[in-house]
């Protein structure tokens, strides 16, 4: 049931052509208490994003010092997974304010379902509020991503100098080889998402191929790198990983890499809480949580 449920998030259209960040002024139009998890305030926003209402959720842990913010870029289409949501309260424990945006056409934000492209937007408008918020240092921001947020993190992070850390778990960062993987062992899909994005591939989209590749924003990271990868992923392959780490590394850019053999995709965020998870697995997730926290606290 799992790798079914993340087959049909990742590749329901993994990415697109994002946009310039828009420089209309942002605005936080709504912002209700819902809930308290674990010591931790869960805020529901709703803000402006280009010419779009789009929503998130806010994690506050207790007290009133400011703390260094996490955007945490969730996985898929769908909107925030239970899953995500304990996650984003995990890492609100750790010491730090946590951002998870809904993007444009989920959870009841306007706009549609784009893919790395007004998403990026709404996660770069998001952290321009943010910010200014009473409990953000906002001299100490980082993003992190799962799958389709882990792209999304690294393309808003090559467009906002002042990120000072970012995780990027099983993302997709070179698009031509990604493609042609799923092409190679019969995963590509054919829904209309998929066909909008890559329409019968690269050759036929380059302009919109050639954005999405996550390896050709390199040079423009000023911050350091952790990449989360499962060697038992066969959605976003290991060998995705490693592109990243020899480019980043090529570029004389910090990176810090970590394979866990036992890993599927989708690990870090749902493997804690679903019962089909090996030992081994569970094992390794807890291992990368603890290297994640470590390399947020230690870059912010």
């Amino acid at each position: 049931m799992r790798l079914r449920l993340l087959r049909d998030i990742c590749l329901a259209g993994f990415l697109l052509l994002f946009c310039a960040h828009s420089t209309l002024a942002q605005k936080l139009v709504n912002d209700v208490a819902f809930g308290m998890k674990d010591g931790v305030e869960i805020r529901k926003w709703t803000y402006t994003s280009e010419n779009l209402l789009v929503k998130g959720e806010l994690y506050l842990p207790g007290g009133e010092k400011k703390l260094p913010l996490v955007v945490f870029n969730h996985d898929g289409i769908h909107g925030i997974s239970k899953e995500h949501r304990y996650s984003s309260v995990r890492l609100a424990r750790a010491g730090f304010v946590v951002f998870s945006p809904s993007y444009r056409g989920e959870d009841g934000s306007q706009g549609m379902v784009e893919i790395a492209k007004g998403e990026v937007d709404d996660v770069l408008n998001a952290i321009t509020l943010l910010k200014n918020h009473k409990r953000v240092d906002g001299s100490k921001i980082a993003l992190a991503g799962a799958s389709h947020g882990a792209l999304i993190s690294v393309l808003a992070a090559s467009r906002e100098p002042e990120i000072k850390a970012v995780v990027t778990a099983y993302g997709v960062m070179d698009i031509y080889k990604w493609y042609a993987y799923l092409k190679r062992v019969g995963k590509l899909g054919k829904d209309k998402i998929t066909q909008r994005t890559y329409g019968p591939g690269p050759e036929h989209r380059p302009q919109s191929f050639a954005i999405r590749n996550a390896v050709a924003v390199v040079s423009n990271l000023n911050c350091p790198v952790l990449i989360l990868q499962g060697s038992l992923d066969d959605i976003v392959p290991e060998e995705q990983a490693h592109i990243m780490d020899r480019a980043m590394k090529a570029a004389k850019k910090s990176v810090e890499t970590k394979i866990y053999p036992d890993a599927l995709h989708g690990f870090l965020v749902y493997a804690p809480y679903i019962d089909d998870a090996t030992a081994k697995e569970k094992q390794q997730t807890e291992q990368a949580w603890q290297t994640m926290i470590a390399f947020l606290k230690k870059n912010l």
